[in-house]
């Protein structure tokens, strides 16, 4: 089976939560998932790129109808979503990533690839392989070095030795449809976890698509750990060493 994992992040500096998350298909949903969503576009008219930081009163039902799109995928296990929330009060850069915030980064990154994607999706003596498709942002990094790590993780914890991570590219959330559907999706998350469905003043779109999409998942909330045994859709919140 050959996979596509499209991730972004989500609040890396601005809160105290930070979300990484993707969504997990496989090769012959792609062509359906980006006509589908053409058709979507044209009869909402909605042509501008999705993101949870337009999300809006006026745009609310618009947002509700692609969020159900997702869903209708999800409840029939044709797409997955698996994210990671960390607490940036916790994070110690300095003891741990010699002082790089972006090494820090990174190791989260290889965290939610790793354990919600690679032991979750990646069979013994099967010839499963991950492209890993994330939103472009500058970086010094090479992203190909992530994909080396995550290769030797795989051998080391899980003696998968067949190298399932096959690339890891940046692509332009403009032109990808699922990195604009994933952004929603952890823009919400990161929006509860962070307290803003509580503040006074926020806008009332938001709290209900946010309310919305955890109804959706089956879940009481999006900032709790999802229930062990979940696979379509999943919340991590990560546990940082002391």
């Amino acid at each position: 089976m050959l996979y596509h994992v499209y991730c972004d992040e989500s609040r890396q500096s601005k809160d105290r939560f930070m979300i990484i998350g993707g969504l997990l298909i496989d090769s012959q949903g792609v062509k359906e998932f980006n006509e589908t969503m053409q058709k979507f576009r044209a009869e909402q008219r909605m042509y501008s790129e999705l993101k949870w930081t337009k999300v809006t009163n006026q745009k609310l039902a618009q947002y509700k109808r692609f969020v159900d799109y997702f869903f209708a995928l999800n409840n029939t296990d044709k797409i997955h979503f698996h994210c990671i929330i960390i607490d940036n009060h916790q994070t110690d850069h300095k003891r741990f990533n010699k002082g790089d915030e972006e090494i820090g980064f990174y190791k989260f990154y290889y965290q939610l690839l790793l354990h919600s994607f690679g032991k979750r999706y990646c069979r013994e003596e099967e010839n499963d392989r991950f492209m890993i498709h994330v939103d472009y942002r500058t970086t010094k990094y090479k992203l190909n070095t992530l994909k080396v790590v995550l290769n030797r993780g795989m051998k080391k914890k899980y003696s998968i030795e067949t190298n399932p991570f096959v690339s890891v590219e940046p692509r332009d959330s403009k032109k990808s449809e699922l990195i604009q559907i994933n952004d929603i999706i952890i823009g919400a998350v990161g929006f509860q976890k962070n307290g803003y469905d509580l503040l006074a003043g926020t806008r009332d779109s938001k709290k209900e698509l946010s309310k919305y999409i955890a109804h959706q998942a089956g879940l009481p909330n999006l900032q709790n750990d999802s229930p062990w045994g979940r696979d379509r859709f999943t919340v991590w919140n990560f546990r940082l060493k002391k």
